[in-house]
């Protein structure tokens, strides 16, 4: 009798323990996955902000009507949107992706800075702002990727 009953509570302690198990590792892979989401969601709005202000930011410097008191306000009103971005970043990712997040954030805002005080599309300088600007977004993709394990290499063909 005790026998029985020793194992039946045994039994019960293991199932317990083995839901208890499985429950928890299901919620540490859902509340993984949700980190993953939001991060994602988080470098593809960092990413598409900086691109369309450095879009916008090349067609203010192609803006020949546009007078230079207007040139810093608009550069400056484009980029605005970027540093809530920045923020958000600086505390959810990893230190890996902040630091060359960060470069590539301030090249463009290099970039505003020369548009704003008068770079021209067809100024030659223009090419060492792109070249800048290109190098550090490639830099933060590739660390965007490590971080959410989606290319082996992290590179772009």
């Amino acid at each position: 009798m005790w026998t029985t009953l020793g194992a039946t509570l045994l039994g019960a302690f293991i199932a317990t323990g083995s839901s208890l198990l499985i429950e928890s590792r299901r919620d540490r892979r859902a509340i993984a996955a949700e980190w993953r989401k939001e991060r994602r969601e988080l470098y593809g709005a960092f990413l598409t902000a900086l691109l369309g202000v450095r879009s916008d930011l090349w067609t203010i410097s192609r803006d020949e009507q546009m007078a230079d008191t207007e040139r810093m306000s608009a550069a400056r009103a484009i980029f605005v949107q970027c540093y809530g971005l920045r923020y958000q970043l600086e505390i959810f990712a990893p230190r890996s992706v902040v630091e060359p997040a960060l470069e590539y954030f301030w090249s463009v805002r290099r970039l505003r800075e020369a548009v704003g005080s008068g770079l021209r599309w067809e100024d030659s300088e223009r090419q060492v702002h792109d070249e800048a600007v290109a190098h550090t977004l490639q830099a933060t993709k590739v660390a965007m990727r490590l971080d959410m394990k989606t290319d082996a290499t992290g590179t772009d063909g």
